[in-house]
This record gives structure tokens, sequence and C-alpha cells, in this order.
């Protein structure tokens, strides 16, 4: 075996092979070869001083390791230029190129901003190496508003519940009334025996039926939801300091048909409302009675004040009228923020009427 067998057999290629790519890449000639080996050599050399650099620049990343064969196959290269016996030279030089690692990039950059700055790692499985990505998160405006405070004053929740007091004192007041006559012609006539601290007293009840148009739904449930906006649920339309209102008069009232009303024509309470035949009915006094009660101004008068009640003072007066000529006077009102309605109600009223 000649020294160009020895050769190829210690990088594991056959001599027919070797003999099979000499012919088909033709013999460079002296000076040709001379140029690639020392491109071999200088390519060589520059690989191995980057490899230096990256092994004294990069810290705490794992050692790369080229493939054991791109050693032979440098070698192979090497040797077959030198031999002359290979022309193909610059055909393994472009396979060492694509096989060579590439320069590490784990290199630090330095972030100056003046936002916060998130450091992540990543590790590619190719390389194996670790590299820090800086990334910035911008700060967050804080954009929220202030609660706006929609408490009502003592003042609005006064005007609020009062001011319209008089159009509705004639549905839920001792002097509620219609605009029917006691002659009507659908009135219904009921007894009803008073009782005073000891004595008692018959008096004859007349009920007409309600026509007023400000009342839009005109039954007992449609005057509840009414009242209820204005009272709270223990107010006593007929509070009396002596009581004799509150034993005789009741609000709300039982409904009836003509098959149910009392065979004795006598109910047990001087109701304001009863319902018949599916129609509400409204007890009745003279039309001169009450008339065009209002408030003298726009005044109140606020006193002790929580945050759960105050006290209200209005005056009022009339205009005169054939029972009881001109009428003036003053009411207290107790208010109160009723937790059921979640909102504020009249509980109590004291009327104080000069004549």
């Amino acid at each position: 075996m000649n020294k160009k067998d020895e050769m190829f057999n210690g990088f594991d290629i056959d001599l027919e092979t070797a003999n099979r790519i000499a012919e088909e890449y033709p013999s460079l000639s002296d000076s040709a070869r001379e140029r690639m080996f020392n491109m071999t050599k200088e390519k060589m050399n520059t690989t191995n001083n980057a490899n230096e650099e990256n092994n004294s620049s990069v810290h705490g990343v794992e050692k790369y390791s080229r493939p054991v064969w791109t050693k032979f196959a440098g070698m192979a290269a090497a040797v077959a230029l030198i031999a002359g016996g290979i022309g193909g030279g610059n055909y393994l030089l472009k396979n060492m190129k694509k096989t060579a690692p590439a320069a590490s990039s784990s290199s630090e950059t330095e972030v100056t901003s003046d936002t916060p700055v998130t450091t992540s790692t990543v590790t590619t499985a190719e390389s194996s190496t670790e590299t820090s990505i800086a990334t910035t998160t911008a700060p967050v405006e804080n954009t929220t508003e202030a609660p706006v405070d929609n408490t009502p004053t003592p003042e609005e929740t006064a005007h609020k519940l009062t001011d319209n007091y008089w159009d509705y004192e004639c549905f839920f007041d001792i002097s509620s009334r219609t605009e029917a006559d006691y002659d009507d012609a659908s009135s219904l006539k009921f007894s009803y025996t008073m009782q005073y601290d000891g004595w008692t007293n018959d008096t004859e009840l007349v009920y007409n039926k309600n026509t007023d148009e400000r009342l839009a739904d005109k039954s007992i449930d449609g005057l509840k939801e009414l009242y209820y906006t204005y009272f709270s649920a223990d107010y006593d339309p007929f509070y009396s300091v002596n009581a004799e209102y509150t034993h005789n008069n009741e609000l709300f009232g039982p409904s009836f048909t003509a098959d149910t009303l009392p065979a004795d024509g006598k109910l047990d309470r001087a109701y304001t409302y009863i319902m018949y035949e599916g129609e509400l009915y409204q007890k009745t006094l003279y039309n001169d009675y009450i008339k065009d009660n209002h408030w003298s101004d726009d005044q109140v008068e606020i006193s002790d004040v929580t945050e759960t009640s105050f006290t209200l003072k209005r005056k009022f007066n009339n205009t005169a009228n054939d029972m009881y000529g001109e009428m003036h006077g003053e009411v207290t009102f107790k208010i109160v923020f009723d937790e059921a309605a979640d909102d504020w109600r009249i509980q109590q009223k004291d009327v104080e009427v000069d004549y």
C-alpha cells in the first residue's frame, strides 16, 4: 500500500471512492493548490480565533462543542489540496462554512429608560445559549375619576316631598274630598258610630266615584303606589295627639260588590277609600270644606338635622271659604331616611291652624 492509500484509510474513505472523486474533479495547478491551501489555513485560523474570543468574553453559558466529523472533513480537505489528487476543495470549503458555528450573540445591552425594565431569559435548543432580552413596560396612567356625591341636601329633600303636598293632601288627609256632590247619583251611603273618649256619635258616610284626573290608576293599589312615594311605611295620615282621629279613621278600606255590602249599611271604620264593583270610591266632604291650600312662600325652616332625619316647618294659608273663612297656619314634618325605600320620606306631620 502506498502513502496515498494509507492517507485515505485514516479518514474512513476507500481508494475506489477517492479515485472516482479525482476523476470527476480535475487536478489544480501548483499555484492554484498553494492559494487554496493558504485560504483554508487562514479560514481555520479565523474560526479558532473567534472561538477563543467567545470563550474569554461569554460567561455563564454552556460551552459549544463542534461536531467531531467536521474536524475530519477539514483535515481531509487540507490533505487533498496538498496532495493535489482532488480538485473539489471548493465544494468542501462551502460545506465547512455552512456547518461552522455562528459567532455568539450573547452580549449585554445597557438599557437607559425612565420606564420599568423587565428582563427575560430565552434558551434556544439549537445553540443551548441564553440570551437576555430587555422589554419595557409603559407606566399605567390612573384615569379613575372621583365619585360624584349625589346625596340630596335637606333643603332639596324638603322641596321634593312637600312642594306638591297640598296637591296630594286631598288624597291622603282627613280632609280628603272629591269634586262630587252628596246627592250625586253614584253615591253610596253608610253609617258609622264615632267614638270620642267615652262618648259616641252616629254619623253618615257618603262615598262617590273618584273622578280626579291626577290619579292615573283609580284603585286602592294605585293610591298606595302614590302614597308611598311621599310617606314612610309607618306614617299615620290620621295622627292626633288626642288619638280621636286614629281610632275612627282609616285610609284604605275594603272592596265591595252589590252582594257583599253590609246588610245593616254600617261600616266598622270611617274609611277614606273603598272599592265598589271594581271602581274607586272616595269619602265625600262638602266641596267648600277646604279650598286652595297653598304654602305662603318658598321658605323652608330646617332643624335637628342628623344623617337619617331632620325637622321641617312650612307656613300655609288658603283663600276664604264659606265654612271657616280665611285660614293660615304651619305644618311641622318629621322627615326620615326610609331604608326599605332607600330614600327620604315623611314620617309624621303636625298641623297648627289659625282661624
